[in-house]
């Protein structure tokens, strides 16, 4: 089946099987209810002939009662989990269709002064990230983000290709990774706080005199307590209680203080925990994965160390119920044991924590990689290579672009010290070229399948000089903003040529002369250097160079038709240089007289 027929059959059936479930849940409900009242009305008859025949069929509908409710919240689990998967298959059946917009934008991530993810949509609404994101764990999101933000060494794009077409047929473990997280409440928290805890000190330095003092304590108020039950005074219990209160409180401030550490992080790493487990039972093929896998693998498993922290975090957040704490820490000093043992998993497992946590993010990342190459079956993985210059594509298309709307050209550049100018009329697609180049290079750079039927690009930095504006904040002008970026363009050139460059436009914040002079300049110095460089521009003079530069300039240009006064755009690369333009008609369809 095609990806679109898969997620549409999957969908139908996650919603039969919701539906299914919740008629079930219905009559469990129902059920429980009147297991209830129909033991109550039976206690109550039978408790006239015979109270042990009421106390037994009163246990026995509670037993029941109780396997209702286990039942029922079994059910609804389930119901809970096809309901997510059924909306999971939803969403996708829309990226599809072009509408990616439910899912995560990326929008914490976009820096204007990065190299190249401001100019060619890597974050934020619309953009490649959020195309690409499943992920659900903040961590898991960041590492995404790090492999779009630079590029990967060869090396590990080529182990990353082989584990993420491992994980592309692996429609359901994908997807229930996905599910595992949505579910939890704790999934998207940051673990930071919870990381910083886990390198600070220890609070309780005295563990075993800590024990030994409220082990004491503990049997002198039960001993106390056992005492008036006997029938000696209750007033024995002041001396005794006051005694464990102050020992209490003078530990309370460390309590809470750690108590404020971890709190709220036991959703979060019950989610961690299944995420992992997951992980945990699937056998992988390829190096990278088995390598993942590896860092949870120990005599207990790493999914059960983490569950038995969120256990400790939870049980220690019990203190928040007054009614609860109070009575147990003045007998048992139950706050202080849960401290004492949350310090202890630190000591022994905090070491781990960040390698368990990476291996986690790395697994989603790549997953989410994944599905994008599900998704796009045509796409191809690309040849990453050291050798400097070369971008060969064939049928290179945008990958935000929906494919029924794409058109692809193919496009080949090789050698060092060179500069492709694409000259073409407004909207012909110039800078939508430019940013295809760019967004498949980020793609192959990351160890993803790109929007090619064949690709292969130089392992090089890429920077870019596409969308320029003013700065209020900063108190800088578009132009100067320009400059600023194409100084940063320079330097980085200057000291390693083996870059990638992305010009749209330059020095458009100046009039025509200058913008010329300026651009001849530009173009000379940095194949001068030995870079390469794509300028997309309106100006052909600059695609005269070529005759001042011919090894070192190559033209390529978008045209446009024009029948009967409407323009018809192919967006079709072709060599050489533009001869139409569409600047006067677009003004003149708008009531401008020209």
């Amino acid at each position: 089946m095609s990806p679109a027929e898969e997620y549409k059959s999957r969908s139908q059936r996650y919603v039969r099987e919701t539906e299914r479930l919740r008629k079930l849940s219905d009559r469990l409900s129902m059920a429980r209810l009147a297991a209830f009242a129909g033991g109550l009305v039976l206690f109550a008859v039978l408790l006239s002939f015979s109270v042990f025949a009421a106390v037994v069929t009163l246990a026995a509908v509670l037993i029941v009662f109780i396997w209702l409710v286990i039942k029922y919240e079994n059910t609804e689990k389930s119901r809970k989990r096809f309901l997510r998967l059924a909306e999971i298959n939803r969403l996708e059946l829309k990226c599809l269709d072009g509408d990616f917009s439910g899912f995560k934008t990326g929008e914490e991530y976009a820096v204007r002064d990065h190299p190249y993810t401001y100019d060619l949509d890597i974050f934020g609404k619309a953009s490649l990230f959020q195309y690409l994101c499943r992920t659900t764990s903040r961590p898991a999101s960041d590492r995404l983000a790090e492999f779009l933000k630079q590029p990967a060494p060869r090396e590990e794009i080529v182990s990353r290709q082989k584990a993420v077409a491992e994980l592309q047929p692996m429609t359901d473990w994908r997807q229930e990774l996905m599910t595992l997280g949505y579910l939890n409440a704790g999934a998207a928290n940051d673990p930071a706080p919870l990381i910083q805890w886990l390198g600070s000190d220890d609070l309780f330095q005295k563990t075993r005199g800590e024990k030994i003092i409220t082990g004491c304590l503990s049997l002198l108020a039960l001993a106390a307590l056992i005492s008036v039950i006997t029938g000696l005074p209750a007033a024995i219990l002041a001396p005794v209680f006051g005694v464990n209160f102050i020992f209490y409180f003078t530990r309370f401030r460390r309590i809470s203080r750690l108590q404020e550490q971890v709190s709220r992080s036991s959703d979060l790493l019950k989610a961690y925990s299944v995420i992992i487990k997951l992980i945990e039972t699937r056998n992988f093929a390829s190096p990278l994965l088995q390598k993942l896998k590896s860092a949870f693998m120990d005599e207990i498993a790493a999914s059960d160390r983490i569950r038995q922290l969120s256990k400790l975090v939870g049980r220690l957040d019990y203190r928040l119920n007054v009614l609860i704490s109070a009575p147990l820490n003045l007998l048992f000093f139950t706050d202080i044991h849960f401290c004492l043992a949350l310090e202890k998993w630190k000591r022994e497992h905090a070491p781990r924590i960040p390698a368990w946590f990476a291996a986690m993010a790395e697994f989603e990342a790549l997953a989410s990689l994944a599905n994008m190459a599900f998704n796009n079956p045509d796409w191809v993985y690309p040849q990453v290579t050291e050798d400097y210059f070369v971008f060969r594509a064939e049928d290179m298309g945008h990958p935000l672009i929906p494919a029924g709307r794409r058109i692809s050209n193919s496009f080949t550049a090789e050698g060092a010290g060179k500069a492709i100018i694409v000259t073409g009329s407004n909207m012909s697609g110039k800078s939508t070229f430019l940013r295809t180049c760019g967004v498949n290079a980020v793609l192959a750079f990351a160890g993803a399948p790109v929007c090619a039927s064949a690709f292969t690009v130089s392992l090089v930095r890429l920077h870019s000089s596409m969308r320029i504006s003013d700065s209020l904040e900063e108190n800088i002008s578009s132009f100067y903003a320009e400059l600023r970026r194409l100084r940063a363009i320079i330097s980085g050139a200057e000291s390693d040529p083996k870059v990638f460059l992305l010009l749209d436009e330059i020095l458009r914040g100046t009039n025509s002369d200058d913008r010329y002079t300026g651009s001849v300049a530009l173009i000379k110095q940095l194949t001068g250097y030995g870079a390469v460089t794509m300028v997309a521009t309106h100006d052909l003079r600059l695609a005269g160079l070529e005759q001042e530069l011919p090894d070192a300039i190559e033209n390529y240009h978008f045209d446009v038709k024009v029948n009967d006064e409407e323009l018809f755009f192919d967006y079709l690369l072709t060599p050489g240089i533009c001869s139409s333009f569409n600047a006067s008609l677009l003004m003149k369809k708008m009531g401008i007289k020209v």
